[in-house]
């Protein structure tokens, strides 16, 4: 171990003090919403850095293998991490056996080019070019889960120019003879701008993730205000707000509106309970959740009334659809209902007609609802063609 940490150490140990703040962020932002369990990966990510950055940075231990080892052990650690954190906020992951191959293989290399057969150019190289092309691997398949938003496109980016700077400044090796001792080693021109490269991407890739990882906090506050919780669906507000998105988007056209009703849920309460008024409103909910494409909008605007705005969409299609989901739940049971009883929908659809508001939209569809209940419940009407669906009903009282 060195008697004492020099001056040029104490500077460079400004980087894994950085990095540990950025680890600090992240396992803040954690602390805040739990939920965001990827924020761990990122928190434990940055760590490694750190760690391994100052293990290498102040020579500890200084016998120059067992130091390349054990900083190398974080480093690697590290990137995978950051892969992990980054593919589970994708709702992807590496698995476990992996992750653990990939992490032989870089220590068994770096094992092999420490103790059997030194050679510090080898062991740049492996740890370089595996960290460039896991995180380019990372960048692509987090690129599957962009979906247009811009704080992910940023992320993207970023992450294809951090990968792509481990096989640019790799080549930086070659402009000066590489000692074999970590000590000497600090010195090259390849020690100094390794370590000003990653303060730079390292610092932009924190931030870049901190910027995601606060957006996602605000878009869970939002959608803890938009969505009803019971059926996870979206609420009145939430619903009119998308709708106009969707309508203001000429590439939505046709677009098509089905309102639902579950019939006779009054008597579903008052007979067996509020609880399994619950219980129908959750399963519905769910019932429309499984249904809808990526476009569609679903919400529940009433005590039991659910909407379902569909882009791209005519109102045979529509008509399709909502007979789909009347025939689901005419077929779903009900722990806490008589068996015999069949719990049944109604519906109305409604054709978007240019410069119309939500509102109206959403009336004209409530009408034809309504008239669908006045026909004997459990059947469709659209306004296109006056389809009925003729299925025999039981009223639940």
């Amino acid at each position: 171990m060195p008697a004492h940490i020099t001056p040029n150490q104490l500077i460079q140990l400004i980087i894994p003090a950085i990095t540990l703040v950025f680890s600090l962020s992240f396992a803040c932002a954690w602390a805040y919403d739990k939920r965001l369990r990827y924020l761990l990966s990122l928190a434990a990510s940055f760590g490694a850095f750190a760690i391994g950055s100052a293990v290498q940075i102040a020579h500890l231990p200084d016998e120059w293998r067992l130091n390349a080892l054990i900083s190398a052990a974080f480093y690697v650690a590290s990137t995978q991490l950051l892969a992990e954190g980054i593919l589970r906020r994708a709702a992807l992951h590496f698995r476990l056996t992996t992750h653990a191959l990939i992490f032989t293989l870089v220590m068994g290399g770096m094992y092999y080019f420490s103790y059997v057969a030194p050679n510090l150019l080898v062991r740049i190289y492996i740890l370089n070019l595996s960290a460039g092309l896991l995180m380019l691997f990372c960048a692509a398949q987090f690129r599957k889960r962009c979906n247009g938003r811009t704080i992910n496109r940023i992320l993207f980016w970023v992450l294809v120019i951090c990968g792509a700077s481990f096989f640019i400044r790799t080549p930086l090796t070659v402009l000066q003879p590489l000692p074999r001792s970590t000590a000497p080693f600090g010195q090259t021109i390849f020690w100094v701008f390794l370590q000003l490269s990653l303060a730079l991407m390292g610092a932009v890739l924190g931030l870049v993730l901190l910027a995601v990882a606060m957006s996602d906090v605000i878009d869970r506050l939002v959608l803890e205000r938009d969505f009803d919780s019971l059926t996870e669906t979206l609420n009145r507000r939430a619903f009119e707000r998308l709708a106009l998105h969707r309508i203001a988007d000429t590439k939505s056209y046709p677009l098509a509106l089905i309102a639902f009703d579950i019939d006779n849920f009054k008597s579903i309460n008052d007979r067996y309970g509020h609880a399994a008024g619950d219980a129908v409103l959750r399963e519905f909910g769910a019932i429309l959740r499984a249904a809808v494409r990526d476009k569609d909008v679903v919400g529940r605007i009433g005590g039991e009334e659910f909407v379902l705005l569909l882009p791209a969409a005519d109102g045979a299609f529509a008509y399709r659809i909502a007979e789909r989901l009347r025939t689901v739940l005419e077929s779903s049971r009900f722990e806490q209902i008589d068996a015999t009883l069949r719990v049944t929908t109604s519906a109305g659809i409604a054709r978007y007609r240019s410069g119309e508001a939500v509102a109206t939209m959403l009336a004209r569809a409530d009408h034809l609802l309504y008239a669908a209940k006045r026909a004997g419940r459990n059947r469709v009407i659209a306004e296109s063609s006056g389809q009925t669906s003729d299925a025999s009903t039981l009223d639940i009282a």
